[in-house]
């Protein structure tokens, strides 16, 4: 818990905002066109909003606070003032990169910004690619704002829980950390919003059909119900985890544990709070297949075993931003090749 006690003055938490509706397939694409078409003025409104939110987005009310709440929290939308706008790979706030707030848009980059992805002319603007999908869950529970989340994949140590049980320990997480806890019905409804985006849903007959679309995250495999009140983590192989996803989420939990060091230990990798072992619920035998794959790569990172020491390692007198580089480059040849 390292990591988040570091960050504990300028954390805020929220488990409040979606409305327990959890993100749905063209929820992102469908707030990223309706910025788009927005005249471009300092007096305009706040999109979601204007009296004719409702019927430009075609959703009710609470559904609306949903879209918005998940647009923000995958860093695809900032709010500057009242108006909202989409991301793109310029986005810079100065302050973001001068203070010590926990700020989603310190995950955006060159590839990870709205407009990359979600424009007409993204590169992934339905949905199609697994990768996008990973790269928004590693964007929600590496936000320790989102402190349900943030807890389940980075803190939480036990393979099933209860959803009484969650509670009871993320109630307790607050307290540890001198941090109010928000009422247990308000931490009911996250949990509930949380399993809801991760697990397959019991489904019933008089279930319309939007009722019983999978939202995006289901597809991940990370989470399922063991029954009404249970859930279990699935740790181990991802099959539609790509290196480059891998390596990407890697330079990340590198450059928050040890960004100075040209190594990373296979322990850091697999346990610590933002890893890849954690955030992907990777065990540390899937952690070195990709390790393996990274020999046949032409990544400037190679895997050495030596006394014992399992480790990542920068080779070629490179640096974890060239890396980042090379990453991004694979990523939009081989993983958005369509």
């Amino acid at each position: 818990m390292r990591y988040f006690a570091s960050l504990i003055n300028n954390i805020k938490p929220t488990l409040s905002g979606h409305d327990t509706f959890p993100l749905r397939y063209g929820w992102l694409k469908k707030v990223h066109d309706q910025i788009a078409v927005q005249p471009e003025s300092e007096e305009i409104d706040n999109v979601f909003s204007q009296d004719t939110a409702i019927a430009d987005f075609g959703v009710g009310k609470n559904m609306l606070n949903a879209m918005r709440f998940w647009s923000t929290h995958t860093g695809m939308i900032i709010r500057d003032n009242s108006a909202y706008y989409n991301t793109h790979a310029n986005t810079i706030i100065d302050e973001i990169a001068n203070n010590n707030a926990v700020d989603v848009t310190k995950k955006l980059n060159s590839f990870y910004n709205s407009e990359n992805i979600f424009a007409d002319n993204g590169l992934d603007p339905y949905l199609e690619s697994p990768s996008t999908i990973w790269l928004l869950h590693l964007c929600l529970v590496t936000n320790p704002n989102l402190m349900t989340y943030y807890w389940l994949f980075n803190i939480n140590t036990k393979s099933e829980l209860s959803r009484e049980e969650f509670a009871r320990l993320l109630k307790e997480f607050f307290k540890d950390h001198g941090l109010s806890a928000p009422s247990d019905s308000t931490i009911k409804k996250d949990i509930e919003c949380l399993i809801q985006n991760y697990t397959t849903k019991t489904r019933k007959a008089s279930d319309d059909f939007e009722n019983v679309l999978e939202g995006p995250l289901v597809e991940l495999g990370l989470l399922t119900r063991v029954n009404k009140q249970n859930i279990r983590a699935l740790r181990g192989e991802k099959n539609s985890l790509t290196l480059h996803v891998f390596v990407y989420a890697l330079i990340n939990c590198w450059r928050i544990h040890n960004g100075a060091a040209d190594t990373l230990s296979l322990e850091m990798c697999t346990y610590d709070e933002c890893s890849p072992g954690r955030v992907f619920m990777l065990d540390e035998d899937a952690i070195i297949d990709y390790a393996e794959q990274l020999q046949d790569s032409n990544y400037s990172l190679t895997w050495t075993q030596s006394a014992g020491i399992r480790q990542f390692q920068i080779t070629d007198g490179s640096n974890l931003t060239a890396i980042f580089e090379q990453c991004v480059e694979h990523m939009r040849k081989e993983d958005y090749s369509h």
